[in-house]
């Protein structure tokens, strides 16, 4: 997999110059981590989305800072526009390729599961969306598989401990190995809401009782 590079400036910290930078279409951001001092930079905005699409929060970049060395960074956070989906603002975290790091990682199901693609019984629910985990830099997976060919019951569940971990990586916290990451939910009959007035014309359709003697 080809390494991702990206160049940044460095740039005044807040006010007006901020605004100035996001119509001159660079994104405000911040160089950080251990041993290092925040450093407010800036970065091209279309090339920045270019690489958030590809690295998202797990994958490694060559961030380029001027004349120096390129560092090797996550970015840890992207704030987003809601109005424009245009970037805001960016966090760095420099990197030591030989310190474990801990992140937290989406889930994704993967197969088809015989309950709801072949029985027609049920639907995929899926209950835990990401994990945390550890890992060197350069072994931090974009995502974690969990398998759900298997399930062809109602109720039948995938969890924690049945997730098969990439070399390298480990769950990170207090993480309960039994805990439900995707399970079949029951399907939910809809009733037609015509039903209680059909009911209630043929109520009125019957002849009415004859009164007694």
């Amino acid at each position: 997999m080809a390494d991702l590079s990206l160049s940044a400036e460095p740039r005044p910290e807040r006010g007006r110059h901020v605004r100035a930078l996001r119509r001159g279409g660079r994104v405000p951001a911040v160089l950080y981590g251990r041993d290092l001092e925040p450093v407010a930079i800036s970065a091209e905005a279309s090339a920045l989305s270019r690489v958030w699409e590809r690295a998202g929060r797990t994958r490694l970049v060559d961030l380029k800072l001027g004349g120096e060395r390129p560092r090797k960074v996550l970015i840890r956070d992207f704030q987003i526009d809601p109005r424009s989906a245009r970037p805001l603002h960016v966090d760095f975290l420099a990197v030591n390729l030989r310190e474990r790091l801990q992140v937290d990682v989406p889930v994704l199901p993967v197969g088809d599961p015989p309950a709801v693609s072949q029985l027609k019984i049920g639907l995929l629910q899926q209950v835990v969306s990401t994990l945390r985990i550890e890992a060197l830099p350069g072994d931090l997976p974009a995502h974690l598989s969990v398998d759900v060919s298997g399930l062809d019951e109602i109720d039948q569940s995938v969890r924690v401990r049945d997730i098969q971990l990439p070399r390298g990586v480990e769950l990170a916290g207090h993480i309960d190995p039994d805990e439900v990451v995707a399970k079949i939910a029951a399907l939910r009959l809809a009733i037609p809401e015509e039903a209680p007035a059909a009911a209630e014309a043929e109520a009125a359709a019957e002849p009415a009782p004859e009164p007694e003697a």
